[in-house]
């Protein structure tokens, strides 16, 4: 279970990960040894995945999102198709989804043409999708990696 001062730390470091754990601590009422070892156990039972630099999209190329649909249910096929979204470095998020959809991607590419190329080598190649669609992104108006700290939270 997270506790209050858990989720106040969360939330300040979701925000800003270069934070001094002194600043942190000044804002949660801790001391700054209690918020170390905090966020060293956050991190050690993987509540806190990584510390990462957030990339403007926008600036670096064009963000794709791929709804793909598969001839046939067959788990081997779901296995094999994550495994390859895994290790795609175009494939920023990829999700498995409940309903006709299989699988939503979102795709990072210099260009449309670098996409097209993509898709082709990826998609098209792949006998088990039967088709997929891409939505192109013109702007982002929100992106957010922030999870509300707002209600309990069970670490398990």
């Amino acid at each position: 279970m997270l506790d209050a001062f858990d989720r106040a730390i969360l939330d300040i470091v979701q925000a800003d990960t270069r934070l001094p754990n002194r600043e942190i601590a000044a804002r949660v009422n801790l001391s700054e040894t209690a918020v170390r070892r905090r966020l060293d156990r956050l991190r050690a039972v993987g509540v806190i995945r990584a510390d990462v630099a957030l990339l403007d999209r926008d600036r670096l190329g064009q963000t794709l999102i791929v709804s793909v649909i598969f001839r046939d249910d067959l788990a081997e096929a779901y296995e094999r198709f994550m495994a390859q979204m895994q290790d795609s470095d175009r494939v920023t998020q990829c999700y498995s989804i409940a309903g006709e959809v299989d699988f939503i991607l979102h795709v990072h590419a210099t260009s449309l043409r670098e996409f097209e190329d993509w898709a082709k080598t990826t998609l098209l190649a792949d006998p088990v999708v039967q088709r997929y669609e891409t939505a192109v992104v013109f702007t982002t108006h929100k992106f957010s990696t922030a999870i509300p700290m707002t209600v309990e939270t069970i670490v398990s």
